[in-house]
């Protein structure tokens, strides 16, 4: 017997979150029919295209943010009763909180991306982030199944008496795969990289909580010679990230790109220097590609790293000069042994299969 599972979020845009609900989506068994309701219309960014490849149902209420506290309540109600789930599985604030006031009838799942009181002060500013925090926590409590995307996340939230359950995100890894050394000459022709000096990747948006002045920093601090880090991404600190890499031509900033793939194939090492995560989607797709990572040292990369640390190094995060010291030492042993572990994490331990077969266990659990 078929099982219908809603799954409602914001928009398809682009982001980590998207990229976790395809995700489940892709590996979804049969005996669940998934339906899958935006809240707002699509913008350029978005990831629609991909969905739509899928075996799914679309709805749209196509609402506004203003529009949507007027008319969002019933035409949501609308579309839910239309779809009849078995169970509504929600991501994002906006999805959560109508979930959690409008439908208390059904079975509700949410997956709970970040720390909100880490995440939002720093994305919104002190004042609306805060309350954004205190309202998205007070939400997830009111929600049936809250699903941590992390265990550190799991044990950040049972601070504020959310009874979370842990689900690890997954990395899709059929999609990101080790290249072969000639794959990987072909793509720095075509990037534009250069063909036999060490690359290192830094992939995500240039604000505070991703902390690329450190990242910066330390590079410059340390003795790795000829390399060349490429940040992939954009962000209101990118001006100041220029102007402390103006004395060298071995940082570039390449800002927002489709090929992200193609630059983690391209590449040696993977670097992220964040002050908070949730468990993050860049570092488990260099895993996949094979990369050895260089990480600070915030409860989700050594979440990751614990399942075999010849993946990688930690360093204190916001420490410019350890740093650069664990870059040294990262690029001074042998890649293909620290290649392999980080191929191995991916695949044994956080691949995306996993992940989306977790989930349908919960559904079962929950419509049994």
């Amino acid at each position: 017997m078929s099982r219908n599972v809603l799954y409602i979020v914001s928009t398809l845009r682009k982001s980590g979150v998207t990229s976790q609900l395809y995700n489940i989506l892709d590996h979804l068994h049969r005996e669940f029919v998934p339906f899958i309701l935006t809240l707002s219309p699509e913008g350029e960014d978005t990831d629609y295209e991909r969905f739509a490849q899928l075996d799914a149902m679309f709805y749209s209420l196509g609402l506004s943010r203003f529009g949507g506290a007027i008319r969002g309540p019933f035409r949501l109600r609308s579309a839910v009763e239309e779809v009849d789930p078995d169970v509504v599985h929600t991501l994002g604030i906006r999805a959560d909180t109508l979930s959690a006031y409008l439908l208390p009838e059904y079975d509700r799942v949410t997956t709970i991306q970040n720390h909100p009181y880490k995440d939002y002060p720093t994305r919104y500013g002190e004042r609306r982030g805060t309350a954004m925090a205190w309202t998205h926590v007070h939400t997830f409590r009111r929600i049936d199944r809250p699903v941590a995307c992390s265990e550190t996340v799991h044990e950040q939230l049972s601070e504020y008496s959310v009874e979370a359950e842990t689900i690890q995100n997954g990395v899709d890894c059929e999609r990101y795969q080790p290249v072969s050394p000639a794959q990987r000459r072909r793509l720095r022709d075509g990037l534009d990289l250069p063909t036999d000096e060490p690359v290192i990747v830094f992939t995500g948006s240039l604000i505070p909580r991703k902390d690329p002045l450190t990242a910066i920093r330390g590079f410059l601090g340390s003795d790795v010679e000829g390399s060349t880090l490429v940040f992939l991404g954009d962000g209101p600190l990118r001006a100041e990230c220029e102007s402390i890499a103006s004395s060298t031509d071995s940082i570039r900033f390449e800002g927002w790109v489709d090929s992200v793939k193609e630059y983690l194939g391209a590449a040696d090492y993977f670097l992220a220097s964040s002050r908070a995560e949730g468990l993050p989607n860049a570092v488990m797709e260099a895993l996949a590609t094979g990369l050895p990572v260089c990480l600070s040292d915030i409860g989700p990369h050594e979440e990751i790293l614990q399942y075999d640390f010849r993946a990688g190094e930690l360093f204190a995060a916001g420490d410019e000069t350890e740093l650069a010291t664990v870059l040294d030492e990262l690029l001074a042993t042998d890649v293909n042994d620290r290649s392999e572990a980080a191929v191995g994490i991916a695949r044994d331990w956080l691949s995306a299969r996993s992940m989306s077969e977790e989930y349908q266990r919960l559904y079962s659990e929950i419509i049994c």
